[in-house]
């Protein structure tokens, strides 16, 4: 199956030869989500370091830490940095926030394509359990703060490059990409070329209909793979359905994202996607914004008594957590489990309601 890797392996001309896309976003959107380590010098600051001098062995056991496919991206890597496309990219301007007390989780990067087209890339959710609760504190709570971060960064990033500006991200990358489109100065506005979500989450709709996205609407390119279940949360801006090979969730792997003649394949959403939009959206329509949070927030609780700093390490100890949930679940107040059980009861309720829509 030709993906993302495929591609960087197989075109080879530059930008000016052909235009950025697409996939060329989903590429430096995912690669925004590495870790690049403090001997990447002129990467943390706006001089700036061409993309093949990553290519380093020493660098490699920082740069995949964490990421949820650290041997696809390896590969990616292999692909891009021997790419006469891609190689002579410069990265600079690489930032990144781990905040639990402010429930922050925050990484930006910024590629400069030619002196007169840049690309800032924001990167996705993390496997921390701060990152996945800053995304679901978007069901109750705008702006988040990364949120807020983005057009901080994108502000930024405008003022050391000249010309025109693209934007994007990878799932919560692709709303904080969004969001700060959405958010910056009319000045900066009007350099943006293209404001690319793949599978991001969605924004309350009083969002949607501000000013600010209004002036971008026309720019925002969002992608969302069949089956999608991210990109499908809260209301949505205009989306573009693409083919995957794999199922469900997964789908949300943008590796799995398949490609053709340098673009992704075009698909339909399918059963299980509208009705899992459905589902969320009664949800959300049943259980008020403050009972939201609260839900949230116990569930948050209960998780990080077990001392776990990320999902993988949950995941991969769950054995040895699973006690620690139980007694914290059980120690809850009495208001907080009511809360907790009405919330999943109204939670079945859109789940049925969903199929008898469908």
């Amino acid at each position: 199956m030709h993906n993302i890797i495929t591609y960087a392996e197989e075109n080879l001309v530059s930008f000016a030869a052909r235009p950025f896309g697409s996939v060329d976003s989903l590429i430096l959107s995912w690669m925004a989500n590495l870790r690049f380590p403090l001997q990447a010098h002129g990467l943390h600051n706006w001089v700036g370091m061409p993309l093949r001098d990553l290519f380093r062995a020493e660098l490699f056991p920082t740069l995949f830490q964490g990421l949820w496919d650290p041997d696809s991206t390896k590969s990616l890597l292999t692909a891009l940095a021997a790419s006469p496309r891609f190689r002579e990219v410069r990265l600079m301007g690489y930032t990144t926030r781990n905040d639990p007390d402010l429930e922050l989780q925050f990484t930006a990067v910024t590629f400069q394509l030619r002196t007169d087209l840049t690309y800032v890339a924001f990167g996705g959710t993390d496997t921390s359990l701060v990152g996945w609760k800053e995304n679901f504190n978007m069901t109750f709570l705008s702006p988040v703060p990364a949120q807020t971060e983005a057009a901080r960064y994108l502000t930024q990033a405008a003022s050391h490059c000249a010309g025109n500006l693209l934007v994007g991200g990878h799932s919560k990358g692709g709303n904080l990409a969004v969001y700060a489109g959405a958010s910056v100065s009319p000045e900066i506005q009007s350099r943006i070329r293209r404001v690319y979500s793949h599978d991001g989450p969605g924004f309350p709709q009083r969002f949607l209909t501000a000013p600010g996205y209004q002036a971008i609407r026309e720019r925002v390119e969002k992608t969302v793979p069949q089956d999608s279940v991210v990109g499908l949360l809260l209301e949505n801006e205009t989306c573009q359905v693409i083919q995957s090979n794999r199922h469900s969730l997964l789908q949300h792997d943008p590796f799995s994202w398949r490609v053709e003649n340098s673009a992704f394949l075009p698909a339909q959403l399918t059963d299980d996607a509208r009705h899992w939009d459905r589902t969320l959206d009664g949800w959300v329509d049943r259980v008020s914004p403050q009972e939201r949070e609260g839900f949230i927030d116990a569930i948050y609780d209960i998780l990080t008594t077990t001392k776990a700093a990320s999902l993988e390490e949950l995941a991969n100890h769950w054995q040895t957590h699973l006690p620690g949930i139980a007694k914290a679940a059980h120690q809850l107040d009495p208001d907080t489990r009511d809360l907790l059980s009405r919330t999943f009861r109204e939670l079945r309720a859109s789940l049925r309601g969903a199929r008898t829509s469908g």
